[in-house]
């Protein structure tokens, strides 16, 4: 709707905003002027406050009506016939339609992902038992294309409940998470989230999990090389599990790039806790043999 601003016509007094022709302005003010007068202003006595209140009406004019508002000397009249009213409420009924069907097509299509997203989940769990890793991470492979293919589901508040580096902390071999991470999650949160669980998780012997976690950090650290977060993540880990010939090697790289751990005393002063803690360990196994 197109309006012209700070009207001003003659032998008509106040400033219009409108949409009204020259000649439609003089015959609304004609026809409603008694009703639009300004009326006399109140005065509030014991704060001493004078009031104009802001003044609105819907008044029927020539085939249509006006929604009129007036604040002290300026006045705005917007005219719509009531063809261009039943246009406007024929579209705002196409609207909430269409609203109507969009919603119904969503609906149906997140019940339809999520069917077959449950069935890559059971998929991937019947080819975990079974000891089929390269079915099982072929499924785990499309559920995450699924997300990626319907990102607006999403966005529309539809949850995508999965953590795929639990489900690749159950297979023996960390090579099929790390692939899946550089794949899908190339993040440095997602190498210290997957290596963090997958010792607890994959159930091999001692030896091995520890060359498996070693592989994870190594890939993570190779594709973020300044993330201090991440050697910090692998010094706690080797650390938990007494390899302190992992743990200090990737400490002293970190020292070596000037990375941050967010510790007061930094990867130096972990350096100095690792030293000591390993020392401290061989000593003790060397008087248990």
């Amino acid at each position: 709707m197109k309006t012209r601003k700070q009207l001003r016509i003659d032998g008509i007094p106040y400033e219009w905003e409108t949409n009204l022709t020259d000649e439609g302005i003089r015959e609304f003010y004609t026809k409603f002027q008694d009703e639009i007068a300004e009326p006399a202003k109140q005065v509030d006595g014991s704060k001493k406050i004078i009031v104009i209140p802001l003044r609105f009406d819907f008044l029927p004019f020539l085939d249509g009506i006006c929604l009129w508002s007036a604040s002290g000397e300026k006045h705005s009249v917007l005219y719509r016939s009531h063809k261009d009213l039943e246009l406007w409420n024929a579209r705002l009924d196409e609207i909430d339609e269409l609203r109507q069907e969009q919603a119904e097509e969503e609906a149906i299509e997140m019940k339809l992902v999520l069917t077959e997203d449950n069935f890559h989940k059971e998929q991937t769990e019947a080819a975990l038992k079974s000891g089929n890793y390269d079915a099982a991470a072929a499924c785990v492979a499309a559920r995450a294309k699924l997300r990626m293919q319907f990102t607006h589901l999403r966005q529309m508040g539809f949850k995508w409940n999965w953590l795929p580096s639990l489900i690749f902390a159950r297979f023996p071999s960390s090579r099929y998470g790390i692939e899946f991470l550089k794949k899908f999650s190339p993040t440095a949160f997602g190498f210290t989230f997957f290596a963090h669980w997958f010792p607890d998780r994959c159930g091999l012997p001692d030896d091995a999990k520890c060359e498996e976690t070693r592989a994870i950090y190594e890939e993570g650290i190779r594709l973020f090389p300044d993330c201090g977060g991440l050697a910090k993540a692998a010094c706690l880990v080797f650390r938990r599990m007494n390899r302190y010939d992992l743990a200090i090697p990737i400490c002293l790289g970190a020292i070596t790039k000037g990375l941050a751990d967010g510790t007061k005393s930094g990867f130096v002063g972990r350096l100095r806790r690792l030293e000591i803690e390993r020392d401290y360990y061989n000593s003790k196994t060397r008087a248990s043999v």
